[in-house]
This record gives structure tokens, C-alpha cells and sequence, in this order.
């Protein structure tokens, strides 16, 4: 469950930059733009799987401790998760797009 909610928060983060970018902006400011924009539908669905999971990670019970571990560890997750969307994922893309421009600026002189 985390994993594919971490993944889907990924996928529509690049998927926002990757259409700024074909509308012609500079890479800097497209991942702002794309940040900036889905900050609220990541933080939205992180929120809604944490509150869904509370009651499971405060029980009490004997019988729940399995399920108590399980909600804690997959509140923990998606906290971590979200951080690293918004911090992570931006810093990656750009430096692989740097990277590649590199790479590719390299490869043209030496065509020249």
C-alpha cells in the first residue's frame, strides 16, 4: 500500500514538471511550478491514509499489537514519504536533467 501511493505521488509530481517543461519552462522554475502545485492533491492523500490508520496505530489491546506496529510503521512511512517527494524527487530531477545536458552539450562539441 505504501509503495503504490509513494509511486503515484512520484509519477504525478514528474508528470506536472515534464509538462512545464514542454510548455517552454526553464527547468528551475518548472519544478518549482510543479511542486508548488501538487503540494495540496500529495498532501491530501498522505493525510487521508494517516488519519485512516490512527486508530489502528494508538489501540491498545493484546490482541492488536501487530496491527498497532503496522499502523505506526505505515504512518511513519507516508510522513517520510511526503518529505522526501517534496525534497527528493525535485533534487534528483534536476540534476539528472543537468547531467544530461551535460552530457549532451559534451557530445556536441565533440561532433564539431
Amino acid at each position: 500500500m505504501l509503495t503504490g501511493i509513494v509511486v503515484t505521488n512520484g509519477i504525478v509530481l514528474i508528470d506536472k514538471i515534464e509538462r512545464n517543461r514542454k510548455e517552454g519552462m526553464p527547468v528551475n522554475e518548472a519544478v518549482l511550478n510543479g511542486s508548488l502545485s501538487r503540494i495540496r492533491p500529495i498532501l491530501m492523500t498522505a493525510a487521508a491514509t494517516v488519519l485512516t490508520l490512527l486508530p489502528l496505530a494508538f489501540s491498545h489491546n493484546a490482541d492488536t499489537v501487530i496491527s498497532q506496529t503496522l499502523g505506526i510503521v505505515v504512518i511513519g512511512g507516508m510522513v517520510t514519504s511526503t518529505i522526501n517527494s517534496f525534497i527528493i524527487i525535485p533534487i534528483i530531477y534536476e540534476w539528472l536533467h543537468k547531467k544530461s545536458s551535460t552530457n549532451v552539450s559534451l557530445n556536441t562539441k565533440n561532433i564539431s
